[in-house]
């Protein structure tokens, strides 16, 4: 599933590729992956605009239109952009394509599914009305012991949930904790909230890095061991364990329950 770091690269990626281009033409190959609005109001709201610029939130990614409005994307488990110039390239879940006067396409490519699409007049608006919590970059640590003031409970459900701080998913979280020495059923109140918020900031932008430069993962993140029964960098076996119906990685000799 597509998290902050596979977002973060997307948004570059549209930057890098699909700004300042007035569009043509929009096609909806598939209308399970629209919210709120018909494939001719989607049609309608951006044939003649130019994305100006692009936002990331989360997992949330916004493109500005030329008249102010936004185009938001939610990648849901398999959703990319693809930009092409042949239409031969033409991804093979393509489920959107916007076609710009310049003979060039951007797709939404989503083989499940399972991401949405749809338009707002205010990002901000918009994630307040969707309980959407602070970006995960965004904050400082005061910020970040704000968003978990008041929560209770084991901290790797905590951590997926978009509604406290957004962008992290199932495989970040894991890695998170693992660096932070944090076992994932540990309950929030006993939590070193410094330490997870270092390590937080820290993956996640070697997530990115990943994503955006294809720069490997260090040797000590258990990313590249994440699987039960392989070996830890510790030299110990990894574990895992269901909680709130994900799966679970960890290594209980580098992370104890306190």
């Amino acid at each position: 599933m597509p998290e902050l770091p596979d977002v973060e690269g997307f948004r570059q990626y549209i930057e890098r590729t699909s700004l300042d281009q007035t569009i043509e033409q929009v096609e909806v190959r598939d209308t399970y992956v629209l919210k709120g609005i018909s494939p001719k109001g989607v049609a309608r709201a951006l044939t003649g605009r130019r994305f100006e610029s692009t936002r990331r939130h989360g997992k949330y990614l916004f493109l500005r239109m030329d008249n102010g409005r936004h185009f938001y994307i939610h990648f849901g488990m398999t959703g990319q952009p693809v930009y092409f110039k042949d239409m031969a390239d033409d991804p093979r879940f393509d489920r959107l394509l916007i076609t710009f006067t310049n003979g060039s396409h951007l797709a939404y490519d989503d083989q499940r599914k399972l991401g949405r699409i749809g338009l707002t007049d205010d990002p901000d608006d918009f994630l307040s009305e969707k309980r959407i919590g602070p970006d995960a970059l965004s904050l400082d640590y005061e910020g970040f012991t704000q968003a978990f003031k008041g929560h209770r409970g084991a901290i790797k459900p905590a951590l997926l949930n978009q509604g406290i701080v957004a962008g992290m998913g199932n495989l970040y979280a894991d890695e998170i904790l693992y660096q932070a020495r944090i076992h994932p059923l540990t309950p929030i109140e006993k939590l070193d909230l410094r330490r997870l918020f270092k390590c937080m900031k820290k993956v996640l932008e070697a997530g990115i890095e990943h994503t955006v430069e294809g720069k490997p993962f260090p040797d000590s993140y258990l990313l590249s061991q994440r699987g039960k029964g392989k070996d830890c960098p510790c030299g110990g076996k990894v574990e895992s364990l269901k909680i709130g119906q994900r799966t679970t990685y960890f290594c209980p000799r580098c992370q104890s329950l306190p």
